[in-house]
């Protein structure tokens, strides 16, 4: 990014308007553009008219005093105001990357999930946490992401120092989340979750302990419906808004006719969202049977009980995000969206996504509809050799982000692309009878997320 205010757009008038609307500016009838970039700050002429004198605004949080102020006086503390406000507003857009997601470790409390790869390659699964000198290494460039998911293929609670890497990432200005499956959610657990994350998302998927404990052996649906009810009651108690909590529900066969039961169950537990998504990591016949992703359009069984899922959600005004079953042809870029986002895995690798960066050495397959892709990890480089600043600058990341660049001809900023949205051109309405619009690169072939599902 550069620094050159030449370089930067103006800030549209309208949005300032929008910001005087909202209270947060005030005083001034002649508005202004104000660029910006890092935490410069630089004054120009109305856009509408270079005769025009750009005048002050006065910032609500900061009033003036009348007397005994001189005018130069008063400017300066106007415009230190104007700074230290648009610091706050900007502050996310200071950061080159939107999401870095670190895999703490790839060992979990409960490893015989019919969904999860590690049931597919028992044998072959790698155990490892990651380790601090790796972790270490992040520091320096912490500041670049808006946030930080200390999550991966393993169950976050159970590496010693999680609570110390999320503290370093919040000193860092960054936002920090986790996914977790709950088990270890104790009381203990809850208060550190209360004092460093901005979210926290919990795996449950079923509204009913046969249905959930059936899909996660070993799994105990009171006690972590239990926990999560705890987390929930002890943040109102505590007056907090943050973290937020999630519910992560995976639509499979065995527990789609439960989802409208499901989001009454989450809107009692008191949580703030609930995310249906899809099993898109297929790797078995097992774990065909479960996923419901298709060639076409889901059937109208299964479009009647998301119906019916969006009004019971609607009913008890539970957020809740329900990830397509409809395969897209013409995505630009998939939701891990490479020029925002990088995937750090337990060993140290930089990735484009998790599904690039499994704990299995050698290859692996996926399944896709009626095929089956041999897959490999494919990684950008490890953090004991280069720091992560620099290996987003070398050939590997530039080789994969190219695929990606051609496709701005039809319309899109893939740097402006909000996380989780994707832009289409068109959409297929009907069944998947087509290659997809653009090129993907060859190690992304058989991945359902280059199909938005």
């Amino acid at each position: 990014m550069s620094n050159r205010a030449a370089d930067l757009p103006s800030r549209p008038q309208n949005q300032v308007q929008d910001l005087k609307r909202d209270g947060v500016f005030k005083g001034t009838s002649d508005v202004f553009s104000v660029p910006f970039a890092m935490n410069q700050v630089l004054v120009r002429r109305d856009q509408g008219n270079f005769n025009r004198q750009p005048r002050l605004i006065k910032l609500c949080p900061l009033p003036l005093r009348q007397d005994g102020v001189t005018p130069l006086a008063k400017s300066k503390i106007q415009m230190r105001s104007l700074v230290e406000g648009l610091r706050k507003i900007f502050a996310a857009r200071t950061r080159r990357w939107e999401y870095l997601q670190v895999e703490v470790t790839t060992r979990c409390n409960l490893p015989g999930c019919l969904m999860c790869p590690r049931s597919a390659w028992p044998g072959r699964w790698q155990h490892q946490d990651l380790d601090w000198a790796n972790f270490e290494a992040l520091i320096p460039d912490l500041k670049q992401f808006a946030r930080v998911h200390l999550s991966g293929w393993g169950e976050p609670l159970l590496h010693p120092r999680l609570w110390d890497m999320a503290e370093i990432a919040r000193q860092e200005g960054c936002g920090v989340s986790l996914t977790t499956n709950g088990l270890g959610l104790t009381e203990e657990v809850q208060l550190k979750a209360l004092e460093h994350l901005e979210m926290i998302a919990i795996s449950l998927d079923g509204a009913r302990a046969a249905t959930y404990e059936g899909l996660r052996p070993g799994a105990d649906f009171a006690r972590v419906a239990g926990q999560i009810a705890a987390l929930c009651s002890r943040k109102r108690a505590m007056g907090r808004k943050r973290p937020e909590v999630v519910l992560l529900f995976m639509k499979m066969r065995p527990n789609l006719a439960e989802l409208p039961e499901f989001l009454e169950f989450a809107a009692e537990l008191g949580v703030d969202r609930v995310n249906a998504t899809n099993l898109d990591l297929v790797s078995t016949p097992a774990m065909a049977d479960l996923s419901l992703i298709s060639p076409g359009l889901p059937g109208p069984e299964i479009q009647a009980l998301l119906q019916k899922a969006a009004q019971r959600a609607q009913k008890v005004q539970m957020h809740f995000r329900n990830l397509s079953l409809k395969p897209k042809t013409d995505l630009v870029v998939c939701e891990a969206n490479p020029f925002k986002n990088v995937f750090i895995t337990a060993f140290g690798e930089a990735a484009p996504c998790v599904y690039l960066g499994l704990p299995l050495a050698g290859e692996f397959s996926r399944k896709f509809f009626d095929s089956s892709y041999r897959a490999r990890n494919f990684s950008y480089g490890n953090l004991r050799d280069q720091r992560l600043s620099t290996l987003l600058r070398q050939r590997p990341y530039l080789n994969f982000t190219e695929y990606f660049l051609g496709r701005e001809d039809v319309g899109f900023n893939l740097f402006q692309l909000p996380p989780g949205e994707y832009s289409q051109k068109g959409g297929n309405q009907g069944a998947f009878s087509r290659p997809t619009a653009f090129p993907w690169p060859p190690v992304c072939r058989g991945c359902f997320k280059t199909l938005g599902v």
